[in-house]
């Protein structure tokens, strides 16, 4: 799934497969997604430029909207804690740190996206702070 949604991994994938089973090379590419979730998540913050606060640097703040977008789609009102489908994006992003001043996403230039603003969701949870 990942390799259909990251042009850089689908590169990887395919370079892989030349050289092995088509098995092997997906194995090699969860161990990749292992080690980048480790090094982000486990890793001392100044390893390598990369910060905890610090986005998978490939994907645009539109595209991981989007994604956040797309999760809550999935989910009931319950799972979302209460927040519309634009809150809920709108609040993982500051939680994140990223789309400040998003609040539109238009992959699709046919049909854009509403994201909530820094404002509506601080206004349903002053707990969130902007994190620069």
């Amino acid at each position: 799934m990942a390799v259909k949604s990251d042009p850089l991994l689908k590169m990887r994938f395919e370079g892989l497969q030349k050289r092995m089973h088509r098995n092997q090379a997906i194995v090699a590419i969860a161990r990749h997604l292992l080690e980048v979730v480790w090094s982000v998540s486990l890793a001392p913050p100044a390893r390598a430029g990369v910060t905890r606060r610090q986005p998978y640097r490939h994907f645009s703040q539109e595209r991981i909207a989007y994604k956040y977008l797309t999760w809550s789609w999935q989910m009931d009102e319950e799972a979302r804690d209460g927040l519309t489908r634009q809150q809920f994006a709108g609040y993982y992003l500051m939680k994140l740190g990223i789309g400040h001043d998003l609040t539109r996403i238009a992959l699709d230039p046919k049909h854009p996206r509403r994201i909530a603003s820094e404002a509506e969701v601080l206004a349903l949870r002053p707990e969130v702070q902007r994190i620069e």
